[in-house]
């Protein structure tokens, strides 16, 4: 049997799920003649699949029998399974079912499980975590230290932010603790506009359900807002733009792989771990957060757009 599959599995938020791109470009280049998977949510596969180029399957749709739900995969889940010679993991560790469950459909497959979570007192960022895990794959390694490298220049993907697009602004994150107060963002939103540019500012679903409805509508009163109804449609929002500011958050990831100038702004998480990757970032840690500036702010958008120039 010909097997041509590099499988990756991924279950996490957006911000991780990013943070995984440069191990999938790196197996996409190391094995150019195979095709590079994404196992993960329907959403988050398309993205992936508009940046990276690769292809995806819906984890929710068939692959149930790996993580013990059912006895078995759906027909294509079995063979794209059986035609993998490798298969990488965020969704198990070696010592649990789904590590025997898939090995026993495909018993010649290389699989390796990757924890996205480095332990307590790890001094690198995530990204040198998981090289340190992929130690018995050297070649795979290699080449994601190189991709790596690519990101730090130029980014991934081949749309690219316009000089003369908007500043977009996203003012949320999957943690309170990680947000900027909304107040500030508008502010913010309100100085840029003042200094005769472009705003946009993004809300999803998260920040539907856990804004008030005062913070929605001074966002609102402040610029423009969009609500992308699918990952594919944040990127697009995003690169139409010519910066981007936000919290922790997988948008801000998303913006700075991209290679979109972008400001991170940074609370109780350690950017030395979490840093966005991406050639324009500019990082800045409150703590606590709620006690940054909006000048503060609003001097790194211009640093940052300096830099693209």
């Amino acid at each position: 049997m010909m097997r041509r599959n590099v499988l990756i599995f991924h279950a996490a938020a957006l911000g991780d799920f990013i943070l995984s791109w440069p191990l999938a470009a790196a197996l996409g280049r190391l094995h150019p003649q195979s095709r590079i998977i994404y196992v993960t949510h329907r959403s988050k596969g398309a993205l992936a699949a508009s940046v990276l180029r690769l292809e995806s399957s819906d984890a929710e749709s068939g692959w149930g029998a790996l993580y013990g739900i059912g006895e078995e995969l759906s027909p294509q889940a079995h063979k794209m399974l059986t035609e993998s010679h490798s298969v990488y993991t965020f969704v198990a560790s070696h010592d649990d079912g789904w590590f025997a469950r898939c090995l026993a459909v495909n018993p010649d497959a290389s699989v390796t499980g990757l924890a996205t979570r480095p332990p307590s007192g790890f001094g690198g960022h995530v990204t040198d975590y998981l090289l340190e895990q992929m130690g018995h794959v050297p070649a795979a390694r290699a080449a994601m230290q190189q991709i790596l490298l690519s990101i730090a220049a130029k980014g991934l993907g081949t749309r690219r932010a316009t000089d003369d697009g908007p500043v977009v602004i996203h003012p949320g994150s999957g943690s309170r603790q990680k947000c900027w107060p909304a107040e500030r963002f508008a502010l913010l939103a309100e100085k840029i506009g003042a200094s005769g540019r472009q705003v946009r500012v993004l809300l999803g679903e998260v920040e539907a359900e856990r804004f008030s409805d005062a913070d929605i509508r001074r966002l609102e009163s402040a610029a423009p807002v969009a609500r992308p109804a699918t990952y594919v449609n944040l990127l697009n929002e995003i690169i139409a733009g010519s910066c981007f500011i936000g919290n922790d958050s997988g948008p801000t990831h998303l913006a700075a792989i991209v290679g979109v100038p972008t400001v991170a702004l940074f609370g109780p998480t350690d950017p030395a771990i979490w840093r966005p990757l991406g050639p324009r970032v500019v990082v800045e840690r409150g703590e606590p957060l709620s006690e940054m500036g909006v000048e503060r702010v609003w001097e790194l958008s211009q640093i940052v757009g300096a830099a693209r120039s």
